[in-house]
């Protein structure tokens, strides 16, 4: 299958590849929880891990296309790297200062802010219809994170850094749909990773945490999250951003609160309740409801008929 070819496979099913994008995210807390390291040790041995698999994709990639990423294509892949970095790390620091179910939570506001920027940046204006379908997704999504919670606990600043996190996601996503028309994806995820493992690094080094201490079951978690959702996971999603609105990715995540359950309940033995499920299922009517709404046809549509040219 030559280039072309294989691009217009991708666009002709972006969103099923950014579904399963999705589902490979939601392994992620399931593998973490399997681990005694803390966030910044897992998040620097995932990263490194990641970028040497990139590293040696990245390579192969250019050998056989003989295609290397332009100034305007690393510049694009270093910004979006920064991001990243800010983003992780605002996600961990978070976390300790109030706990997971308030970063989730804050987090379910992501596709709010996309569709902000999207508007702006893309022209995406949603109809009413996908507003309020959304508004549907939003609310099951809420009801699965409080379902396995006691409540939030609110710290201020944590609560600042958890909407820091969202902001520097949002902005790391649009910029790599921004991306993706100046650099192929291989570079780019390799460029973006390898920058985030940098600044990552320089944060663990001033913090002083363990890294060297990590057991083998932590650096095997590690390179699970690294080569499931960092790798796979970011390809998929990142792959068909060409073609893919803006506001539809963000909608699809809002499933991971309820499979990273389902998945936790399955392998780990967590309790599952009648809430995660009845908030899953809410969540899953709100996504179909929004994709298949008016405007959400338009958005597709509009996207299939861009010409499949430039960056893989």
């Amino acid at each position: 299958m030559n280039v072309t070819r294989l691009q217009a496979a991708g666009q002709r099913n972006g969103i099923a590849l950014v579904a399963a994008g999705a589902v490979l995210f939601s392994t992620g807390p399931v593998m973490i929880a399997a681990a005694d390291a803390s966030g910044p040790v897992l998040s620097f041995w995932r990263l490194w891990i990641g970028a040497a698999v990139l590293a040696l994709l990245f390579a192969t990639h250019g050998r056989l296309t003989r295609r290397w990423p332009t100034r305007a294509g690393w510049k694009w892949a270093l910004r979006c790297g920064a991001i990243f970095a800010v983003h992780q790390l605002s996600l961990m620091t978070a976390v300790k200062r109030t706990s997971v179910v308030d970063v989730a939570l804050m987090s379910v506001m992501a596709p709010v802010f996309i569709a902000v920027l999207a508007a702006r940046l893309f022209d995406e204006h949603p109809g009413v219809r996908f507003r309020l379908w959304s508004a549907v997704a939003l609310l099951g999504a809420a009801v699965v994170v409080l379902g396995g919670s006691s409540g939030p606990k609110g710290d201020p600043l944590g609560m600042v850094l958890a909407a820091a996190n969202v902001c520097c996601y949002a902005l790391y996503f649009v910029w790599s749909k921004q991306a993706r028309d100046d650099i192929d994806v291989l570079p780019f995820l390799f460029g973006a990773i390898v920058t985030a493992a940098v600044l990552v690094s320089a944060f663990v080094l001033v913090a002083g945490e363990p890294v060297a201490d990590a057991s083998g079951t932590d650096l095997l978690a590690a390179a699970g999250v690294a080569i499931g959702p960092g790798v796979v996971g970011h390809f998929v999603t990142t792959w068909p951003l060409r073609w893919v609105p803006a506001n539809i990715p963000p909608l699809l995540q809002l499933c991971m609160p309820f499979l990273a359950g389902a998945m936790a309940w399955a392998f780990l033995g967590q309790q599952i309740t009648l809430v995660h499920v009845f908030g899953g299922l809410v969540t899953i009517a709100g996504v179909a409801g929004a994709i298949r709404s008016p405007a959400g046809r338009r958005m597709v549509a509009r996207e299939e008929a861009v010409l499949v040219t430039g960056p893989a």
